[in-house]
């Protein structure tokens, strides 16, 4: 519905590390059918695309299917679950031709109001089968730190690296249609993220042209701040317009 490129100045071509730190402003719940997905960092590793990020109501392959909120990691282009490791206990796995071949991990994790800070890093040195992946979620407040999970990567030209783009978005998703008017108010806040330690520097704006029927929400910059945020749902009014921001 909204989403933001982010952008660095760096002429490198990738990096390892990624950094985002995120605020929830209002819990949120949607009927059982329906879920809010705060994609946190959609991009590639070695031409194969991945994303993380927080839902509302996280799916399962099998029963119970709906198992509320959680953190998820996917990359796509996969099918074997060997590429994948997880938490047993609070979590699990996903392979998948539903919207093109992917593998997922997911994490139970009973996010709210507050700040958090999601962390995508290499697990160790690439070897001749690829580069592992983990991703952590920490909360500022308590400064616990879960791990979500792992996801092992193909190398091209003997490295697996996180290309220099990246992009964050709010989607709605799940069965059946929904009215735009009968979505819950959600309120959300991402800073510019940090690769290998640099903060993003500018990115650009946009208005999701496949939900435009969904025009009650707003993405918008607050340069007080520095945070991109981003509201749906209710009765949002969209006050600010698409495109170039450059961030302190």
């Amino acid at each position: 519905m909204t989403n933001i490129w982010w952008e660095w100045p760096t002429r490198r071509t990738g990096f390892d590390e990624l950094v985002v730190d995120f605020t929830i402003h209002n819990d949120v719940e949607l009927a059982e059918r329906q879920g809010y997905y705060l994609m946190l960092a959609f991009g590639s590793i070695s031409d194969a695309d991945f994303y993380f990020g927080i839902q509302t109501n996280v799916h399962s392959p099998i029963p119970p299917y709906t198992r509320g909120k959680a953190v998820i990691f996917s990359r796509w282009d996969e099918r074997d679950l060997g590429l994948a490791k997880w938490d047993e206990m609070y979590g699990f796995a996903q392979s998948s031709g539903h919207e093109g071949d992917f593998i997922g991990v997911r994490r139970l994790y009973d996010w709210g109001i507050g700040d958090y800070r999601a962390r995508l890093a290499p697990e160790g040195l690439a070897d001749e089968h690829g580069r592992w992946f983990s991703l952590w979620v920490t909360d500022l407040a308590t400064e616990v730190t879960t791990w979500v999970g792992s996801l092992r990567f193909p190398l091209v030209d003997r490295n697996a690296q996180i290309t220099k783009s990246v992009y964050s978005t709010m989607e709605i998703y799940g069965a059946g249609p929904v009215r735009p008017i009968d979505l819950p108010v959600w309120h959300v806040s991402i800073a510019p993220p940090r690769a290998d330690g640099e903060l993003s520097t500018w990115g650009v704006t946009s208005y999701s042209a496949f939900t435009d029927a969904v025009l009650n929400t707003e993405i918008y910059y607050d340069a007080r701040a520095n945070v991109v945020g981003m509201t749906a749902g209710g009765l949002t009014e969209r006050k600010s317009k698409a495109g170039v921001v450059r961030f302190k």
